[in-house]
């Protein structure tokens, strides 16, 4: 499993959809947990959670940004209405580079 919390590196589409589908699935539930419950101790693990799975998505995205040779900088241009959906259908569809490229290696070929 790489660094979750690394902006190095490069990471597919399918590594990148699974851990973004995971991790927004444990922060519904802490959600929806904390509305059922009206539970004060859920509310600041819920906060909590969101700011780690905040930064866990960022590095997510900037490493996906590297497998289709882009610098992690990209990742700002999220800020823009309209935009921001053509480039995360991009993270999603859109093939890595074939080989090494600046980034490090195809995530590919590695055997995790």
């Amino acid at each position: 499993m790489s660094n979750l919390f690394s902006f190095e590196g490069r990471i597919n589409r399918g590594r990148y959809f699974g851990y973004s589908l995971l991790i927004n699935f444990i922060i519904m539930f802490l959600w929806y947990a904390m509305d059922y419950t009206q539970s004060t101790f859920l509310l600041y693990v819920y906060i909590a959670s969101a700011i780690i799975v905040s930064i866990i998505n960022i590095c997510l995205i900037v490493k996906r940004l590297h497998d289709i040779e882009r610098a992690g900088t990209h990742y700002f241009l999220l800020l823009i209405p309209l935009y921001n959906i053509y480039l995360h259908l991009v993270l999603l569809l859109k093939k890595g580079t074939n080989g090494p490229n600046q980034y490090g290696e195809n995530p590919l070929h590695k055997m995790y």
